[in-house]
């Protein structure tokens, strides 16, 4: 699986008024009434793929640890509310379809789905989309990472992890052809605990962003991505520098 294109959007707590104007710069998909979790997913997207060739049958595979829960929040206290109402708009806010809006803003004809899976959402989409190339399911594949904010939440009830306060939209574009590829995913592979990876690999694991393993290529010929969910199972995804 060679990875060919890369967009990532990291920036502090910004207004959705500022995202709609970004995404408006891009395309022309009417999102008036979206949240600012589809605009940050659709924009993210959008920019991965600007102005580059890419398959119609190409699969999207959307990875979030939160989902949109600005408008989960909201949605709850309004019900919580005497004689709260909840509009239709509301409801379509927490709902899971920003692949939906990704694949009707690039026609895209392949298949595409939203995944979160206990600190591995990105890993976990990105294995599912390495087996779908594999097994030619799709042609090209759309794999990232997305959340919002938490800012607006006390910081007493706020998880516990770096860039909890950062606006987050981080993409890769791949497929199976070598030619050009920025990195190459040579394996992904699940251990039942970060010591057994290092029993296996013969080495010191440290858990570190996927983006930044993916940059240190330009410096040594193989990067190992870890991550550990929940229960301490760990995930390593293989990253070498291809050579063409």
């Amino acid at each position: 699986m060679y990875i060919h294109h890369t967009y990532e959007l990291l920036e502090p707590t910004q207004e959705l008024t500022l995202y709609k104007q970004k995404l408006a710069s891009l395309c022309k998909i009417n999102l008036r009434r979206a949240n600012k979790f589809n605009l940050l997913a659709v924009y993210g997207a959008l920019s991965c793929l600007q102005n580059k060739n890419f398959s119609s049958n190409i699969g999207i595979y959307l990875a979030t640890e939160y989902g949109p829960v600005e408008s989960m929040v909201s949605v709850l206290e309004q019900v919580s509310k005497k004689d709260g109402i909840i509009m239709p708009f509301d409801f379509l806010g927490i709902n899971t379809n920003a692949s939906f809006y990704i694949a009707q803003a690039l026609k895209a004809e392949g298949k595409h789905m939203m995944l979160t899976a206990h600190n591995q959402s990105f890993e976990k989409a990105l294995q599912l989309a390495y087996f779908d190339l594999m097994h030619e399911e799709v042609d090209d594949v759309l794999v990232g990472y997305v959340d919002t904010s938490l800012s607006f939440i006390e910081e007493k009830h706020r998880p516990i992890t770096k860039e909890v306060c950062f606006d987050k939209s981080c993409w890769i574009y791949a497929n199976q052809n070598p030619a050009n590829a920025l990195a190459k995913i040579e394996r992904i592979e699940t251990f039942e605990s970060l010591n057994k990876a290092e029993e296996h690999y013969h080495a010191t694991l440290t858990p570190t962003s996927f983006w930044e393993q993916l940059q240190s290529l330009k410096e040594k010929e193989t990067s190992l991505h870890v991550k550990s969910d929940e229960r301490g199972k760990c995930m390593v995804i293989t990253l070498v520098k291809p050579h063409l």
